[in-house]
């Protein structure tokens, strides 16, 4: 073995990688410094095929800021929101900063789609709001969802989170509802770090609702700038091994809200180029999983779809993720359905709810990346892994 294949070997040894997508390239980094235009709301409304869209510093301040302005256009009666059993903690303290009270509906472990039963027996008169999801960017069906909505005159709210990009039926995920929103934080379908965004069909409601922008977003970039040195798998293992909290999901309904930075506009301006090329490569690695994995152990998706997969989601059983598996970027996603977790029990509606869909979720849930970082042959390594560990046979 030569020295160059002998240095090779070593950082292989020591390499971990992102659980999800963080790269952005350096030239977007650069031009948002030096670029005067400012036109990533245009751009975003022509992906989306929306008219107007609202920014905000994250998913969840648009999130709380539309909740808080229909909670003010609503009958006092309506004061629950209906969330996903199983969905980003951030959801949950968006409804609890707005003074709203978060109820639950479960999901189908097997689909991630809306348990229709359970969604029923959660909506009533009392419901504001009802917030639909696709989770990893897989689109669900929402017309179970509208009707009920209808229904009962709450508003549907798609989390399109994760989802830009996607599409079902040939339509944009988070534009099928009365409102939809995407954040752009790292690990998301356009990672740039920080920011959201808000769309609806009622301009009424979204005028007027932009937050003012605070920052130039200096911090912002330098940190996403940092991100792109220290997501290298040759480094990355030092973060993991540091008390950061990388990855750690908690419930925190007293996050800041205001405008999406000026630079961290520019950066998504001028990331937006790729993010087409950012999924393609996702749904290729995703395919891959398929084919090396059982299938019955992965989500399926509907006709009509087309994915993001912001990672791969498995089903494939409890238990701590070996370490080997954790260095291969493979983790588990929120550690417990809303409705078991301590700290938003005291904001749940229907306190005595039972969900074991979500529950059975936060057990079983696996991930594998399906970032850029992430090659085919790796993506292959990776699921042989997975099969070993969780004992998965074809």
């Amino acid at each position: 073995m030569n020295l160059n294949s002998f240095l090779t070997a070593q950082v292989q040894k020591l390499a971990w990688y992102p659980p999800a997508e963080v790269k952005i390239p350096w030239s977007a980094i650069f031009d948002s410094l030096l670029s005067s235009s400012n036109d990533f709301k245009k751009y975003l409304c022509d992906y989306l095929q929306v008219k107007y869209c609202i920014l905000g510093n994250s998913g969840r301040a648009v999130l709380y800021l539309l909740l808080e302005v229909l909670k003010r256009k609503n009958e006092e009666s309506r004061d629950e929101v209906l969330v996903p059993g199983y969905t980003c903690y951030s959801v949950a303290a968006s409804v609890a900063k707005a003074g709203l009270k978060i109820r639950v509906y479960d999901i189908d472990p097997q689909t991630l789609c809306p348990d229709p039963d359970s969604l029923r027996r959660s909506a009533s008169s009392r419901t504001l709001a009802i917030v639909h999801q696709h989770l990893f960017g897989i689109p669900t069906s929402i017309d179970g969802l509208k009707e009920i909505a209808q229904h009962t005159g709450a508003h549907l709210v798609e989390d399109a989170a994760q989802g830009l990009g996607g599409t079902l039926n040939g339509r944009p995920l988070g534009t099928m509802g009365d409102f939809g929103f995407y954040s752009f934080g790292c690990g998301k379908s356009l990672p740039v770090g920080c920011g959201g965004a808000l769309v609806g069909k009622d301009q009424n409601v979204l005028s007027g609702l932009e937050p003012k922008v605070c920052s130039r977003g200096f911090t912002q970039l330098i940190t996403a700038a940092a991100t792109q040195v220290i997501s290298w798998p040759g480094l990355y293992w030092i973060p993991e091994m540091l008390p950061l909290g990388l990855g750690e999901t908690i419930f925190d309904p007293n996050f800041d809200v205001a405008g999406m930075p000026l630079l961290a506009q520019k950066l998504a301006e001028k990331s937006m180029a790729i993010l087409d090329d950012l999924n393609t490569h996702r749904r290729h690695l995703a395919k891959t999983y398929k084919e090396a994995l059982d299938t019955d152990y992965a989500i399926p998706v509907p006709k009509g779809s087309t994915p993001v997969y912001t990672r791969f989601p498995l089903m494939s059983g409890p238990g701590l993720i070996p370490k080997e598996l954790k260095r291969f970027g493979v983790r588990r996603m929120y550690p417990k359905a809303i409705a078991d977790e301590e700290t938003i029990k005291p904001h749940l509606g229907n306190q005595q709810v039972s969900t074991p869909g979500a529950a059975q979720i936060a057990r079983n849930l696996i991930t594998l990346p399906t970032h850029k970082g992430i090659t085919e042959n790796l993506a292959k390594e990776i699921a042989q892994k997975v099969r070993v560990a969780y004992q998965i046979t074809r």
